[in-house]
């Protein structure tokens, strides 16, 4: 049996533009992944005829499945059929912000390259997780990397990153992508420049947070927020830490982080939230780069 973690995705900012003649937006968003504590798990045991598929929860229709497409999209583009068993324990929250339908769906991709022994280049993994859905190539990217178009164009972050030692929390509501939009789009009084230069190099979380919330933002967080009031609460919580150096809604919502000067800290505030808002998802981890760690990032 093989596994994979398939990590959070999160948006340390994320800029949208007004949508286009075609109904949709042009991003521009910095990502980066969590360290496995913050993450589902896909495993894979060859053997037999076809895929079977199984996870520990309903993910709906075979068609809106990623993970499934996923493998058909390698199937289709390459001389392998998968045979064996592929099963999903999905541990992160659905429709919440981090990706997690699509960071499975690029770590499927991921996995089938390497145990069949297919031999893509990560810009071969990019032209099959493109047509996916927007997440997907940042995902298969699995490094920081800045978002842009719809999401097809995936650009290396230059620079190293600070520690970010992070908590995510997920309130109980679900956050789906389209009414977040549409409430921006309703919301949106004028066009303006949405892509901005990435961060510059900071050697202190500290100075990487302040060039965070001098610059950059999330447009989806007021809309979210807007609909789902629960955002707003925990905001104003990670906002009241004393200890967090930043705080923001990621993607779409309904998950929000804070960022931490160290992992002591992080974990403190993580128990805190836990005991306020016991019906949430929280998590302590580290962002930076996926548990997989792709060769020849090329773009």
């Amino acid at each position: 049996m093989y596994t994979i973690h398939a990590p959070a995705k999160v948006n340390l900012y994320l800029h949208v533009g007004p949508p286009r003649s075609d109904g949709r937006h042009p991003l521009d968003s910095l990502v980066v992944f969590s360290d496995a504590r913050a993450s589902d798990l896909i495993e894979f045991t060859p053997g037999g005829e076809g895929l079977v598929f199984s996870s520990n929860c309903d993910l709906g229709p075979e068609e809106d499945n990623l993970a499934i497409r996923a493998v058909k999209a390698l199937e289709a583009v390459s001389s392998h059929q998968v045979a064996g068993t592929l099963h999903l324990e999905k541990r992160l929250p659905v429709a919440a912000g981090i990706g997690g339908g699509s960071s499975d769906s690029a770590a499927v991709l991921h996995l089938m390259n390497e145990v069949l022994n297919i031999g893509m280049s990560v810009d071969e993994l990019f032209d099959i997780a493109r047509p996916l859905g927007g997440d997907v190539p940042a995902c298969v990217a699995g490094q920081p990397v800045l978002m842009r178009g719809d999401g097809d164009r995936v650009e290396p972050y230059l620079y190293q990153l600070p520690s970010l030692n992070a908590v995510l929390i997920t309130p109980l509501v679900s956050c789906p992508t389209g009414p977040v939009f549409r409430k921006y789009d309703d919301t949106l009084k004028e066009a303006f420049v949405f892509e901005e230069q990435a961060p510059p190099m900071a050697s202190l979380v500290e100075d990487f947070c302040s060039q965070l919330s001098d610059r950059y933002r999330n447009d989806l967080q007021a809309p979210a927020e807007a609909l789902h009031p629960e955002i707003s609460s925990l905001l104003t919580a990670l906002a009241e830490d004393q200890q967090a150096v930043f705080s923001a809604m990621s993607g779409s919502g309904a998950t929000c982080f804070a960022l931490y000067p160290d992992a002591q800290m992080a974990a403190r505030s993580a128990s805190m939230l836990a005991d306020r808002f016991s019906d949430a998802w929280v998590v302590v981890t580290q962002l930076g780069k996926a548990g997989f760690d792709p060769q020849g990032f090329n773009l």
